[in-house]
């Protein structure tokens, strides 16, 4: 896909990988349309893009209510009279052992990461073009089980991607699956680990638009790491471990985040 002149969807795009990602393509000449719930922060992104010399659309709205992603797209038809790509990053973290996660949050989880992911798609893609993509944003957490509902997700979105892909194939629309690992932004706060930023992450994406493949895991070394977790004794080994296990918990940054 062409990226100059495209108009792509990004959820979630108030703050962390959806804000680098939109500040990224804008200055790849792209038009990015901004949607989450947190509207003075997207107007924020918006002017900056401005003040750059890019151009880009502010929707605030929420992924899991469908009334609010029916409106993203007759706003971004309205505005620029088609959708080239939308980029389905909007999630939450549930970073949480099962136990220690409150029920609310366990549903939230699905709704943010699952449906609000689902519904974006189903009501983008009438509209995309052949050639147009979705991108989805998964998880290495989504390859190997670690935490409780967040994993759950992400293998969600795996398996969802999958299927996607292959029911609109004949459509000629791309889909295509960026896992990344931990990345440093407002989701990760608490994590004690050396973590790149989210321009990493922006970069993926890029590549996925301009030549769309099926998966895309960043950074690259998560991938031999990930093949290895894919190993029962081993997952088991590094994951069941109690100082692994206390990583995760009393972690209220990551119980309150959502974009």
């Amino acid at each position: 896909m062409e990226l100059n002149g495209s108009v792509v969807i990004i959820t979630g795009a108030s703050s962390g990988i959806g804000s680098a990602t939109a500040r990224h393509l804008a200055a790849r000449g792209a038009k990015p349309v901004l949607f989450a719930r947190r509207a003075a922060e997207l107007r924020r992104l918006a002017d900056a893009i401005r003040q750059d010399g890019g151009e880009a659309l502010v929707v605030p709205g929420d992924v899991t209510q469908s009334p609010d992603v029916q409106r993203l797209m007759r706003e971004t038809l309205d505005a620029f009279g088609r959708i080239d790509a939308l980029v389905n990053n909007a999630g939450m973290g549930g970073g949480l052992n099962l136990c220690d996660t409150r029920d609310d949050l366990l549903r939230q989880v699905l709704e943010v990461n699952v449906l609000g992911c689902a519904l974006c798609a189903k009501y983008a893609v009438p509209h995309l073009p052949r050639g147009g993509v979705i991108v989805n944003i998964g998880s290495v957490a989504g390859e190997v089980a670690t935490i409780g509902m967040y994993t759950a997700s992400k293998f969600a979105v795996r398996g969802f991607n999958d299927a996607l892909r292959r029911e609109v194939k004949g459509r000629g629309i791309c889909v295509v699956l960026v896992a990344p690992g931990f990345i440093r932004t407002e989701m990760t706060a608490g994590l004690r680990y050396n973590m790149p930023g989210p321009d990493i992450v922006a970069r993926a994406i890029e590549r996925a638009l301009r030549s769309p493949r099926r998966k895309i895991v960043v950074p690259w070394w998560y991938r031999p790491l990930m093949y290895l977790g894919k190993i029962p004794l081993i997952a088991d080994a590094i994951f069941g471990h109690p100082k692994t296990q206390a990583r995760y918990r009393d972690r209220d940054s990551v119980k309150k985040l959502s974009v």
